[in-house]
């Protein structure tokens, strides 16, 4: 169901993110301009990929990846 009330102008005055390879939205941009991958392995600490990972993507609670965006 649409909503009938009138939308109301709004503003956004800050972001907050995390970002693959960039401390802030600029350098992220900047990475995506020049074409720079950020993707890398799943780090130790994150977990352990090896409980995790399985080639097959329809195995049930496991993962087909070993990298990520981190």
């Amino acid at each position: 169901m649409r909503s009938t009330m009138p939308l109301e102008p709004i503003a956004i005055v800050g972001i907050g993110c995390r970002f693959p390879g960039a401390d802030n939205p600029e350098a992220f941009w900047r990475l995506l301009c020049d074409g720079v991958e950020a993707i890398s392995q799943v780090p130790e600490s994150r977990w352990d990929v090896e409980k995790y990972y399985d080639p097959d993507p329809a195995k049930p609670s496991k993962t087909h990846t070993r990298r990520g965006d981190f």
